[in-house]
């Protein structure tokens, strides 16, 4: 059980990753419609980024040699 919740934390964190990028390249070049309204696009990041760190660390804390 402890393998397949580290699988797919691990998945979590692969496509909170991609959103991470994705986002922080939209907030960069103004998005897919070419607006300057970056706010939505970074807070996207921040939650994505989030999502990552709590992902790994709770890999870490599930994995943890006791």
């Amino acid at each position: 059980m402890k393998t397949l919740a580290t699988i797919v934390l691990s998945l979590i964190a692969i496509v909170a990753s991609l959103v991470l990028v994705l986002s922080t390249i939209c907030a960069f070049t103004g998005g897919f419609s070419g607006s300057r309204d970056n706010s939505s696009y970074v807070v996207c990041a921040l939650v994505s980024l989030a999502v990552v760190v709590v992902a790994m660390s709770t890999i870490n804390r599930l994995n943890r040699k006791r």
